[in-house]
């Protein structure tokens, strides 16, 4: 019978780790140099404070792929981070080339035929970066990274970096044409009047708009001035108060009687209004 071996013994290592505030210049940016691997593995730096128009670029380096990357780091978040870092990428960008030739003699060769990226590294970014981040990065290879700087038991100083996730911009609403919000009435004699009122409204050169949801808005010599919307058995309209930027007040509609009262108070004093004031 094989003899019963014994449990391995682990030796347990303790480190503790300590957040602490960096300055930019003096300690995040000889850390990123001596750690670029911190950001992304197979991470080089390339070239630090290289003088461009827009002032001294903070990091050059190249991925992996050897695909040349702007590093614009910032030890607090502001708005101003992703503006100054898009202006070193386009000076980047228009010379590439050049770029690539300065640093020829390097051992990380750079591909000329990859455009640049641009790396974001602070310990946060305001909402503003973010929100404007995700439309950026459908042109450009953007990412955003947060860092932690941190001390160990040994007063050792280091980084941990983590890339934040843009998201994807929001999709636009879909609109539905007018005439596929006609099929939400269910009454048929009140479909009928709206397309009635709405054959009226178009002979007095009134144009009208679809939007989200149900509503359709309605203008006039290039001002809207009312919406109205389908119901199953009635449909909703308001207009605008003559001179006024605020609603007269929603009026449910189903029958020409309510209409015509509804036409006489409110769109009839609007329209009167509007020709007053060309």
């Amino acid at each position: 019978m094989k003899p019963q071996s014994k449990p391995r013994k682990f030796k347990v290592v303790s480190t503790r780790l300590r957040p602490v505030s960096i300055s930019e210049r003096d300690e995040l940016e000889p850390i990123i140099v001596d750690n670029p691997e911190a950001i992304e593995k197979g991470f080089k730096i390339v070239s630090r404070q290289l003088q461009t128009p827009s002032g001294p670029l903070d990091l050059l380096a190249i991925s992996e792929d050897g695909t040349l990357v702007v590093v614009e780091l910032k030890n607090e978040p502001t708005d101003g981070h992703l503006g100054q870092g898009l202006r070193y990428y386009d000076w980047c960008r228009q010379n590439l080339a050049w770029i690539a030739q300065a640093h020829a003699d390097k051992k990380f060769p750079i591909n000329v035929k990859a455009l640049p990226r641009l790396y974001l590294v602070a310990p946060s970014f305001t909402d503003t970066v973010k929100q404007v981040a995700k439309y950026i990065a459908v042109g450009i290879d953007l990412k955003l990274f947060e860092y932690q700087a941190v001390k160990n038991e040994k007063n050792e100083l280091g980084v941990i970096c983590k890339e934040l996730d843009l998201g994807e911009p929001p999709t636009p609403p879909s609109i539905t044409s007018v005439e596929e919000k006609m099929n939400y009435f269910k009454d048929g004699k009140v479909k009928n009047l709206f397309e009635t009122i709405r054959a009226e409204l178009r002979e007095k050169g009134i144009e009208e708009k679809p939007i989200s949801g149900l509503t359709i808005t309605f203008w006039y010599n290039g001002k809207r001035f009312m919406w109205m919307a389908p119901r199953q058995k009635y449909f909703v309209a308001n207009a605008l108060i003559p001179g006024e930027k605020s609603w007269g007040g929603l009026q449910s509609i189903s029958t020409r009687n309510q209409w015509n009262k509804f036409n006489a108070s409110q769109i009839k004093k609007y329209l009167e209004y509007l020709d007053s004031t060309e």
